[in-house]
């Protein structure tokens, strides 16, 4: 993460990471291109009554505008690349995947079942940040969050922007052999491949995205999901799904997950299926 002092060495480098000139940020802000010169110039900032339409465009988390946008700006670490931020070092990364079941207490009045298409959107937005190259088709994700609700859910934050989600598909496990034995991708998936009730044998839950813009914010999502595995005791299930961050692969190996097969995406991103159930970190 790079730490932040100033809303205009964010725009620059928001320009540069997605290729884009300042005609092309004040077309998508629907702003003059002037504006886009005097953020960039520390001469102005983003109205206050314009924040949520410039955080709602270009995906940036909103305490990193709040705290960026003012003459006398918080300074915050934030990666363009994943859309994560910190407000500071201690709070980057965890110690081991064993803090995500600690007691803490959870807001649940920041959880909301993913339902719209602005959630949707959102989702498939934060799998293209993390190289996803094949994200999977909307009905898909609508079906899946009716199915399993419990495990499709959208977390806030304090101030009702979007903060992160959980996405699982409950699929047949023959759909899952097929990925599993590379036949078939996440985009070639189907409502035909969900199996709703959860009847078959065995039980097959497929992240298909975990997210957190916070290290905090993570904690929440991945402390409600253990929970629901801890609460229903399945005697036979599989968890297993793709991730594309390597640190993400290190905790759910620590979860109890082993890897199935790699596939290389591009220099930088390797593309991991892992696989197993949560039972030995959770009861062991």
């Amino acid at each position: 993460m790079k730490k932040y002092r100033s809303l205009s060495d964010l725009i620059l480098d928001f320009r540069k990471h997605n290729n884009m000139s300042q005609a092309d940020l004040a077309g998508i802000l629907d702003v003059d291109i002037r504006s886009v010169q005097r953020w960039e110039q520390k001469k102005s900032f983003i109205n206050a009554d314009k924040e949520k339409n410039f955080v709602d465009k270009l995906k940036i988390p909103y305490q990193v505008v709040r705290n960026l946008n003012s003459p006398n700006p918080v300074p915050v670490f934030y990666d363009i690349k994943t859309r994560t931020y910190s407000l500071s070092t201690l709070m980057m990364k965890p110690n081991s995947a064993d803090w995500y079941k600690s007691d803490l207490p959870v807001e649940d009045e920041r959880i909301r079942k993913l339902t719209s298409d602005s959630d949707i959107e959102f989702v498939n937005d934060v799998e293209r940040l993390n190289r996803n190259p094949k994200p999977v088709n909307r009905e898909l994700l609508e079906q899946a969050a009716n199915s399993l609700p419990e495990l499709n859910f959208i977390l806030e934050d304090e101030t009702g922007h979007y903060a992160g989600h959980i996405t699982f598909l409950p699929l047949k496990y023959s759909s899952y052999k097929k990925i599993k034995n590379r036949e078939i991708d996440e985009s070639s998936l189907t409502v035909v491949d969900l199996d709703r009730n959860l009847n078959g044998t065995p039980k097959v839950f497929y992240f298909y995205s975990i997210y957190a813009d916070t290290m905090p914010n993570s904690y929440y999502l991945v402390n409600r999901m253990l929970s629901y595995f801890k609460n229903k005791r399945f005697e036979d299930y599989i968890f297993a799904g793709i991730t594309y961050k390597e640190q993400q692969a290190g905790y759910l190996k620590e979860l109890g997950l082993k890897t199935i097969w790699q596939d290389k995406v591009d220099e930088n991103v390797l593309a991991t299926l892992l696989e197993g159930n949560l039972d030995e970190f959770l009861f062991g």
